[in-house]
């Protein structure tokens, strides 16, 4: 039997992808998840591991977008090696912001303490207060975090200073709502997917040892890259590019060149089936 029910049939060919054949974006999401799901798992440990050292969190964080930037774009990647590249490249860049991060998160979650636990314990009069001063810093959080994922990107896509990597990211957190509730809703909801079985039932909590260094962190990182990359390419780079009368090389693959000689037409979506002939009569019996 070839196969399990049709799956791993290698004898009869499918129809292709036809040359210009463009994919749905949640089509192409799933495929490149299920084609770089393992490689996802292994990124993620290799972040965990370089994160030990709390002040690696930002270098460590640029490594990681570098290797998921290029899965987003279904452009391959060395897992090891683009992780350091990327490492070593934004070293200097991502250490300052990683900082910041540490610092700015550290300020967020105080706050949001502080005044949820003000406002419960105030009169009527100054609850109104408090409920304003933790609406806006969890404004703040939000909007710190979306930036986020716009400045690493920037930083390890382009090589803009880091005034405009930060100009840039304040920019796109108000005008790509869009990718930005996406990538904030997967940002929440695959950590509540997750977690929230394993610290309910309390059988399963030995699972965080095992799930964490694996699974969450590399794989929110791919869906921010999938969401939030192509902004970046629309209004970044490719204007970059346009000025100068160059293609962006990020696309060059999937355009052909000018003058380009045609050596094989591509028979993407017009290949049939091969269906093996059936053989006839009775074969020979060796006794």
């Amino acid at each position: 039997m070839a196969g399990f029910f049709g799956i791993g049939d290698y004898t009869r060919a499918g129809r292709g992808i036809a040359k210009g054949e463009q994919k749905g974006r949640l089509k192409l999401f799933f495929e490149i998840l299920e084609v770089r799901i393992w490689k996802l798992f292994l990124l993620n440990l290799i972040y965990v591991l370089a994160c030990i050292p709390i002040i690696t969190i930002g270098p460590a964080t640029a490594g990681m977008f570098r290797v998921v930037k290029n899965y987003s774009i279904d452009r391959h990647a060395y897992v090891w090696q683009d992780f350091k590249q990327g490492f070593k490249e934004n070293f200097f860049k991502a250490l300052i912001m990683g900082i910041i991060d540490i610092i700015a998160y550290t300020g967020i979650v105080c706050g949001v303490i502080m005044y949820s636990g003000a406002m419960v314990k105030s009169a009527d009069s100054r609850r109104i207060v408090f409920l304003l001063l933790l609406a806006a810093t969890l404004s703040a959080g939000l909007t710190f975090t979306i930036m986020n994922y716009y400045i690493y990107l920037m930083m390890v896509s382009t090589n803009l200073k880091m005034k405009d990597i930060i100009s840039n990211s304040v920019k796109f957190a108000f005008l790509t709502p869009k990718q930005n509730f996406t990538a904030v809703l997967c940002n929440i909801g695959l950590p509540l997917l997750i977690f929230t079985p394993i610290v309910l039932v309390q059988k399963l909590q030995p699972l965080l040892t095992i799930i964490f260094p694996f699974a969450p962190i590399a794989i929110i990182a791919f869906v921010i890259s999938f969401c939030c990359y192509p902004a970046i390419q629309k209004y970044v780079i490719d204007p970059y590019y346009n000025e100068r009368g160059e293609k962006n090389p990020e696309k060059a693959l999937d355009e052909p060149s000018d003058g380009e000689e045609i050596l094989f037409e591509d028979m993407g979506g017009k290949e049939k089936p091969y269906i093996p002939k059936e053989k006839k009569g009775k074969g020979k019996v060796i006794s």
